[in-house]
């Protein structure tokens, strides 16, 4: 990073290959997620208010193992790996009562240390995760942020379960889609939103029983009714867009649970204490996942054969184009960045 501001800041430039502590390893790039964290990280906002210039981005890259630390024996040169992007100290309250993704000192991947837009991030050891056979590097960075986020969302915050009906905003995003496969999984039906006719085609795919395009049909609320006449038991809201928060409201059946993880569209809504008391409704924000949810995930999503779908693989050198495909429409899934690498 050069400057503070949006991905013009961001430019290609000769790095020294990060020192690997005795608990760390050297991972050689092969894919690496954009995410809007990426765009919050670059205007120092929320989480990156000390970032520094010549920052490297970058939460959840995935590629090879190259180097171990002198005290590492749970990894192995030549491994494919997938980085966790939350990084926990292990010893607070929080941490030792399994709640890591709250630690009193979390750092992630790329906002408080170098991250993955570079040929080689050095990462801990326990950051480090085997990336099942048949996934792709690309699939694995699409994975890795998106599906602990979303399980750990609908199992501990909304525990759903069988027979609940889940609504999912934003649910063509790459959290979205983990999302409406994730609920399927644990008993759900699925009414998926998302802000285009394609979009909301797609999600039908991922398992979603009801999909809506809430760009043509903005006010929803009475189709999610006529699906679920007693209410949702739980919403999944992915966008802090103000419109989308008064269908939300409007479909929440008694005791429902709101589960909040985004707000880039936006971040205000009104809230009414009256509806909010009266219906017993209950919103939780929620963010990064436990080092528990994320090996959970991991197996869930290799065992159900899920989908971490790519919307496009962009060379590192086009950053610049993969930024600006963050905002289209039609986009499915994840933007990646992806190493090309020639031959000596």
């Amino acid at each position: 990073m050069s400057g503070f501001g949006g991905p013009e800041v961001l430019d290609l430039t000769e790095v020294a290959v990060p020192d690997v502590g005795p608990h760390e390893v050297l991972v050689e790039v092969e894919a690496v997620g954009v995410n809007r964290i990426d765009l919050a990280t670059m205007r120092r906002e929320g989480l990156a208010h000390g970032v520094q210039l010549g920052h490297v981005p970058g939460i959840d890259p995935a590629g090879t193992v190259v180097e171990v630390g002198d005290s590492v024996i749970d990894r192995r040169v030549g491994e494919r790996v997938v980085v966790r992007p939350v990084i926990a100290c292990g010893t607070c309250v929080w941490c030792t009562d399994g709640h890591d993704d709250s630690c009193d000192s979390l750092a992630y991947v790329g906002v408080h240390r170098p991250g993955g837009f570079a040929e080689f991030v050095a990462v801990p050891s326990d950051n480090a995760h085997p990336i099942p056979e048949a996934l792709t590097f690309a699939e694995a960075a699409a994975f890795s942020h998106s599906f602990p986020v979303t399980l750990q969302m609908l199992r501990e915050r909304a525990q759903v379960g069988e027979g609940d009906t889940v609504l999912v905003t934003g649910a063509a995003g790459a959290v979205g889609v983990a999302a409406v496969q994730m609920a399927k999984h644990l008993g759900a039906r699925v009414i998926a939103a998302a802000g285009s006719s394609v979009r909301a085609e797609r999600c039908l795919g991922f398992g979603a029983d009801l999909a809506i395009d809430y760009g043509s049909r903005p006010r929803f609320a009475e189709e999610v009714r006529d699906f679920a006449p007693t209410g949702i038991s739980a919403c999944i809201e992915t966008t802090g867009a103000p419109h989308l928060w008064e269908q939300v409201v409007s479909t929440m059946g008694k005791r429902g649970q709101i589960v909040v993880c985004g707000a880039h569209v936006g971040g205000q809504v009104a809230l009414d204490l009256f509806w909010l008391f009266r219906t017993r409704v209950s919103i939780t924000g929620s963010a990064a996942s436990t080092r528990a949810a994320f090996v959970n995930a991991l197996a869930t999503f290799s065992e159900q054969g899920m989908i971490a779908p790519v919307h496009c693989v962009v060379p590192l050198a086009e950053f610049h184009r993969a930024f600006d495909l963050l905002g289209n429409r039609d986009r499915v899934g994840k933007v990646v960045l992806g190493m090309v690498r020639t031959s000596a």
